[in-house]
């Protein structure tokens, strides 16, 4: 009707087209939920044995699994500022930031970053915000006049900081950018596959340091 027409925009052949997404949309995300609760529900048993030494943990967002996201799993990336390929941030080890890991497994892969890892994300991709402006952490001076109240003067002050999950950890995450890293060489095999069985998602322990060598 003339109704519909003056609200939906029209096609070439005269039909309106609806605002909305197709009913696959939602009965594929809604398979997928499903899955990943499943996936979450047989996991809830197996217990996640990371060293107790490691503090700080290294997350980076993989490629896209074909097919709608579940919602949980889009807010926990978002929140984790991991909404973009290759993109990864360094978190303290916590149980709930094991179980949101769990969460999102599919979508990321992690680990227990080295001292050297991370020294080297912050030296070459390491971005703060500076006055209101994205400035590459290419000079001490910038931290300088951000920290030097917190006793934090120069790069390797940061480094030492986010290695030992220092008191000042959270402020200094707050004020980085995600690290924007190239990826590897001949790109990433099999994405739909876990890291123990040979694919690319998952938890890498301490092999994670040797994708962040490559991707540096």
């Amino acid at each position: 009707s003339s109704g519909i027409n003056a609200e939906w925009p029209l096609r070439p052949g005269g039909k309106a087209k609806a605002p909305f997404k197709r009913a696959e949309y939602f009965v594929n995300e809604s398979y997928r939920t499903g899955m990943n609760d499943k996936r979450i529900t047989r996991l809830k048993h197996q217990v996640v044995k990371v060293p107790e030494t490691v503090k700080i943990l290294f997350i980076m967002r993989m490629a896209n699994i074909a097919g709608p996201m579940p919602q949980k799993v889009r807010k926990i990336l978002q929140h984790l500022r991991l909404t973009e390929m290759n993109n990864a941030v360094l978190v303290q080890h916590s149980e709930n930031m094991i179980e949101k890991i769990r969460i999102i497994e599919p979508y990321v892969t992690w680990g227990y970053p080295s001292l050297r890892s991370i020294h080297d994300l912050i030296f070459k991709y390491g971005y703060g915000e500076a006055e209101g402006v994205k400035s590459a952490l290419s000079s001490n001076v910038i931290i300088e006049n951000k920290f030097s109240k917190q006793g934090l003067l120069c790069l390797e002050d940061v480094v030492k900081q986010i290695f030992e999950a220092g008191p000042h950890f959270e402020m200094l995450i707050e004020f980085m950018y995600p690290f924007k890293l190239q990826p590897p060489k001949g790109g990433f095999r099999r994405v739909a596959v876990h890291f123990s069985k040979k694919g690319a998602w998952g938890n890498r322990a301490e092999k994670i340091n040797t994708l962040i060598r490559k991707m540096l």
